[in-house]
């Protein structure tokens, strides 16, 4: 390979350029940018680079969970749970639960309160419940007319995951 080759190559990979890197490489710099254009609300532009996302690695759930919000404000409620199920089946750990909590939402939003029950229920016998998840829980039990339900889970003294920076709360 020619000197000017070789540095034609590394000015390229130092560059950024998503063309000359690996595939989940361009996946995640797909995904940063959609990142920034959903925070400018500019949706069309962040689902483009969302799709280029999958298309290059389309295992990864977080890009999954992207797209499942950006149908989701479109309107397309069914589309978005489809990613969010896909999302759950692929996660690389254990921890589901923002994926099922994003489904829950979309189903409480769209009236399906026994779905979003139901999805709701594979967290409940767990140890921890994430922030959130006890309101939302309480919310889904009412809708499917188990008030006094709702009301132990609201009573209960069950342990919460804080998100990063918020206090342990009971």
């Amino acid at each position: 390979m020619s000197v000017a080759l070789g540095g034609l190559l590394l000015a390229l990979a130092l560059s950024g350029c998503a063309a000359t890197t690996e595939p989940a490489v361009r996946a995640y710099l797909h995904e940063q940018q959609a990142y920034a254009e959903i925070r400018k609300g500019q949706l069309e532009l962040a689902e483009k680079d969302l799709k280029q996302a999958i298309r290059d690695n389309p295992t990864e759930p977080t890009i999954l969970n992207n797209m499942a919000y950006i149908e989701f404000k479109e309107g397309n409620y069914k589309k978005a749970v489809g990613y969010l199920e896909q999302a759950r089946v692929l996660k690389v750990n254990d921890n589901d639960e923002p994926y099922i909590l994003n489904e829950a939402r979309i189903l409480i939003a769209n009236h399906q309160y026994s779905r979003a029950l139901t999805l709701l229920s594979l967290i409940e016998p767990r140890r921890t419940w994430p922030h959130g998840y006890r309101t939302m829980l309480a919310k889904a039990l009412i809708k499917n007319g188990q008030s006094t339900r709702a009301m132990a889970v609201l009573l209960e003294n069950h342990d919460e995951i804080p998100f990063p920076g918020q206090p342990v709360t009971r």
